[in-house]
Parts: structure tokens; sequence; C-alpha cells
């Protein structure tokens, strides 16, 4: 096969995929836990395939054995076409090794040999934890199709749980009745059971659609939530017992702040005492700014992402911290300083939403701090240099994040728009002596943006490299490149040439408006779509282009004056504005971005509103010899 005939673009496909789930009793910890039998086969077919040959598999490797999770008999083979036989290769344990993620989690990593296009790829391993309260979640749908797919758990009479599927594809689902027993010592114990049997066929790829947060959010998959344990008094189990896990929020908060590495972190009452007394500040945001410099200057982000708080008082003293440590000096800091103060829970954009429907802690992995000043609230982050008050990294902007205050009330926040996001570009153009068309761009940004382009900005060596970006990808000339920070605002500053737009013999001089600034491709072209756009943050963006008509020339041709909106509350707005006179041109775009999250069901009408907007930036000037 070279060619999957349900998606002729794919690179591989899974052939089959089976996980076996069940409950088996450690004599050794006089415990159960949960064994899972895993096997994949996968067709690769192009060369873009052949890095599902890379496998690996995430573990928890606790302070013991009956808290850690072991993995075992990892075999894999790859099968070639040799001259019509088949060529049979199995994965060598050189090709096998571990990682460390964090002081806890472990990857077990694999690479599979002689793996081409045209090549099948099979491997399988067991994977055993002691957490058997909490199956992982399977995930049936891939970023490649699935021809079969197979899960089959038993759980027996004493685990109850909750469960929940996901995705748009349909999931044929079976229960069925079961005995089950388990060797305890010396002796059998016989109980009642079911097992669910989850299949699909023929699933397709997700596709990677622009605009997505997270696509394994939508990801097609089963998960299941413990709802309680339910264990009777035997002569094989010398103890009855009972234990409810179906959690509420109120239990999850309550929870957290009462644990010592979360809420016990969040107590130091003399953190600070006289940095704080010596900061100069004339209001609450100038004061709040200083306490975000203060923090940021005694500890560096170690790029590493917590939701926990292992050692603050050590990463104040070494200079170097976690997200989550930092944040927690971060609270201790405003709140020492007099203000209320609050901590915000999440799940970053990059980890998945938060599954609303069975409350539970373990979703969260990051946190950042809600501070009220008067009427105004502020959300903070010390992680990062170019934070600012309500300035935060693009990847704690959800939609559903949960505030917790000191008296363990809570509440849900939306995250998506806090800021006060801004872009202005003005920018004059002349002709030289020669008709080379030149220029002055000032960009003035706040919020988000500036975020975003500190960001690109860092991702260059240096400056220099920096501009060579922007001349390479505008194909113009730049000097006195001037950039300009106030606060939690930007200003960009710069000259240019743009040497392929010049007076001279043609009768004809033709410019687009917006120059490097015009819109180059339409995103949202597929006719239809399955999944929901999320962009990064609502946003409001204005552009203004002074042109001056070249000696010599004319305006024959402009663009006519526009403003349309999308959605019955015009929760996105386009206008474009062209002004002339004898000497000049003006133009006014501006693009008003209100809305984060736009519904699949409400994408014709976006697709419509993007055509009509990429439409119009594509629309030209025409300026004609005398």
């Amino acid at each position: 096969m070279t060619v999957y005939d349900k998606d002729s673009a794919a690179s591989a496909f899974v052939v089959y995929e089976n996980q076996e789930v069940y409950y088996s009793w450690n004599n050794a910890f006089s415990d159960f836990e949960l064994v899972s039998d895993y096997t994949i086969r996968i067709k690769i077919l192009t060369a873009d395939g052949v890095d599902r040959a890379n496998g690996s598999i995430l573990f928890y490797k606790g302070s013991n054995p009956a808290s850690t999770e072991d993995i075992s008999g990892l075999t894999g083979w790859t099968y070639n076409l040799d001259d019509g036989k088949v060529v049979k290769e199995k994965l060598a344990k050189e090709y096998i090794f571990t990682e460390n993620i964090t002081d806890n989690f472990k990857r077990m990593k694999f690479a599979l040999p002689a793996v081409k296009a045209g090549s099948v790829i099979e491997y399988k391993y067991t994977f055993k934890s002691p957490f058997y309260s909490n199956p992982k979640n399977f995930q049936f749908q891939n970023s490649i199709p699935v021809k079969y797919s197979h899960l089959k758990i038993s759980i027996p009479e004493y685990f109850v749980f909750n469960r929940e599927t996901r995705g748009y594809e349909y999931i044929k689902t079976a229960i069925t009745p079961t005995s089950m027993s388990f060797h305890i010592g010396t002796q059998l114990l016989r109980c009642s059971g079911e097992e669910i049997s989850a299949e699909v066929f023929d699933l397709p790829a997700l596709k990677d659609e622009s605009f997505v947060w997270n696509h394994n959010d939508f990801m097609t998959g089963i998960s299941f939530n413990l709802k309680k344990v339910v264990i009777n008094k035997t002569d094989q189990l010398a103890n009855s017992y009972y234990k409810d896990f179906a959690q509420t929020w109120d239990n999850v908060v309550n929870n957290l702040m009462d644990y010592d590495n979360f809420g016990g972190k969040l107590k130091n009452k003399g953190l600070f005492k006289d940095e704080l007394s010596a900061l100069q500040a004339s209001n609450d945001e100038e004061k709040l700014q200083a306490i975000l410099n203060l923090v940021r200057s005694k500890v560096k982000w170690n790029e590493r992402n917590t939701f926990y708080i292992n050692d603050p008082s050590k990463a104040l003293k070494d200079g170097v911290g976690t997200s989550g440590e930092i944040n927690s000096l971060l609270f201790n800091a405003v709140r020492n300083a007099g203000y209320e103060a609050g901590v915000v829970a999440m799940s970053l954009r990059s980890n998945g939403r938060i599954p609303l429907t069975y409350p539970s802690q373990e979703k969260f992995n990051y946190f950042i701090v809600q501070v009220k000043a008067g009427e105004k609230i502020y959300y903070l982050d010390a992680t990062r240099s170019y934070c600012d008050l309500n300035v935060i990294p693009v990847d704690c902007l959800v939609d559903k994040a949960l505030y917790i205050r000191d008296n363990k009330n809570f509440s849900w926040v939306d995250l998506t728009g806090i800021g006060n996001n801004i872009s202005r570009t003005n920018i004059l153009v002349t002709f030289n002596e020669d008709g080379v068309l030149i220029g002055k761009k000032i960009k003035a940004l706040t919020g988000e943006p500036v975020f975003s382009f500190k960001q690109a900005y860092e991702k260059s060596k240096d400056e220099s490299e920096y501009i060579q970006k922007i001349e390479t990808d505008n194909n113009i000339s730049i000097s006195d490149y001037k950039i300009d920070e106030k606060q939690s605002a930007l200003t960009e500053t710069y000259n240019f040439t743009l040497n392929s737009i010049r007076t001279g013999e043609e009768n004809l001089l033709i410019i687009h408006p917006l120059l490097f600034e015009t819109m180059q491709k339409n995103p949202f072209k597929e006719e239809t779509r399955k999944l929901p756009v999320e962009f990064n943050y609502p946003e409001d963006e204005r552009i203004n282009v002074n042109i001056a008509i070249p000696k010599g020339y004319v305006l024959d041709e402009a663009p006519k004056s526009v403003r349309f909106t999308y959605g019955d509350d015009n929760s996105i707005e386009f206008s474009y504005f062209v002004q002339t006179s004898e000497t000049n041109v003006q133009i006014a775009y501006r693009f008003k971005l209100g809305a984060c999250i736009i519904p699949a069901t409400q994408y014709e009408e976006l697709r419509d509103f993007f055509s009509k907007m990429f439409a119009k930036s594509q629309e030209v000037l025409v300026f004609k010899k005398k």
C-alpha cells in the first residue's frame, strides 16, 4: 500500500491499536494496581511519516516502589518488503533510554530501526500503575487516520467510575457483566465486575486547523473518573473500606489551600519587609509594577512550569526557581504590601482545558496572582521580564481559571480579555529624488501585543538579526531603528526604503496602500470547519498611512471606503477609509477583534467576513503620469 484510500494525503495511519486495562493485586504492597497491555501497528506511507518510529512513554517515579509506575516488556519490530519478502527487524535495547522531565516524571523513549516509506511498525508494552483510582485517559483519535482502535477495561465491583467521552467522532461502546478473581497471598478472592469495551473504526485524522489553542481538547477519546471505592470485609480482605472520591470544587479548593505545597506556601508574612517599605510609588499601578520588578530582580525563572510550590525560600536564596515558586513569592509580596490578593489556578492552553464535569485538581499545572487595588483588578505573573500588569503569557489566557481567595472562597474567571490590547501603526510615505519610495513607520503597542513582540524579538540573537529579519520578510531596507518602552507600552520606530516601488518610465504606478502591512493571506479559506476558531486575544489594531502623491503623477484609482461587522453583537469590526487630495492619499485601516472564541457553527459567517476583509486589503492605488 502506498496511499490510504480514506485519506490520500496521510503520511501514515494506525492499522491496529489495542489496549486492555485491568486490575491486579500486588502482594508486595498489599494493594490493587492497574495494569495496561498496549499494542499498536502503524503503516508508514511517506517520508513525512517516518518520525512515527520515535516513541515515548511518560511515567511517574515516586519516592518508593509503591508510588512508582513501571514499564515492562517493551518490544518492537519494523517490517519491510525486500524483493517480495517480508524482512523483520527488532527494536534493539541500545535504542531505548529514559530521560528526566521533572524530579518525578520520566519519559522512556525509543526508536524503531530501518523505518522508511512503505514500512509497517509495531510495538507493545505493559504499563503498571499503583494509582489504580486514576485510569489514564484513552485517546482514540490522532493526527493521522486510525483504521481500528479498541479499549477494554475490566473494573471490579469495588470501584465505581463516572465515564465521559469527548470529541466529534462516534465511539462504539458495550458494557458486559463479568466475574473476576485475585490471588491475595495464598488465597483466591472472587468478585463480580464489568468489562467496558470501546472501539472506533475508520477514524479520520484530526486536522491541524489553524487558530486552535490545543487540538487535544477536541480529540475523540474516553476518560474515567473515580466516584467511590466500596470494599466489604472478607476472609481475604481484612478490613472493610469506603471512600467517596466524588469531589466538588469546594473540596478541591479546600484540599489545595490546606496542602503544605500550595496553600501552606502562601503564608509568608515577613517576606520582602524591608524592600517593600523602601518602594517609591505615587499610585497603586506604580507600586504593583515596582513589586513585580522587585520579585523578578530577586529570582529568575528556570523555564519550568509548576503548579505546586516546592521551596520558595531556596529559590530566593539561589536566585532561580520554578513558576510556582516565583509566583508564590509574588503573591506573598503583594499581600505583605497591604493588597487584597488571590491565586488563579489554571491549566495552560498548551496543557488543555480543565474538565469541568468532574471536579479535580489533577489538570491544574500553573497559577498566577490576582490583585485588587481599589475598584481595579490586576493579573500578575513574575516569571518573564516582559510580563506586566494584566500582561501575562499568552499560554495563560484561558477561558476558565479558578480564582481562589485566602478564605477559600472561589470563582471562575475568564482571562482571555483582561488586557487593553492595542496596536497603532502610523506610516508616512514619500518619494525621494530618485523616485524611490521611502517612509517612516511608528508602531505603538500596549498590552499583550507587547508580550508577543518581545517574544519574537528575543528569538533573535541581537537587534541586528531582528532588523535583518524584518528587512527580508518585507523586502525593505531599514535605518534609524529604535525601541522605546514605558511601563506596559512599547513603541518601535524606523525609517525604510522600498526599492521595488519607484517612479520611472512606466505610465502607471501601482501601490498597495498598506505597503508591507497588507494582509498577506486569508486564514479561513476552507469551506467547512469542525473545530471552533480560537484567537490569541482580543485586540484593536489600527494602521494609518499617509502617501504623498509622487511628482508628475495624479491619482487615477483608489479603493472605496467600507465598514462591516461580524455577529449580532458586532464582536468583530473592520473599517477601511480612504481620503484623497491633490497632494496626498490617506488610508485609515481598523480591525477590532472583540471575541476570542468563535464556535464552529458560526464559521461560515466568519469565513465570509475574512474573505471580504482580505479582498479589500488587496485593492491598490493607481497613479498615472500627468
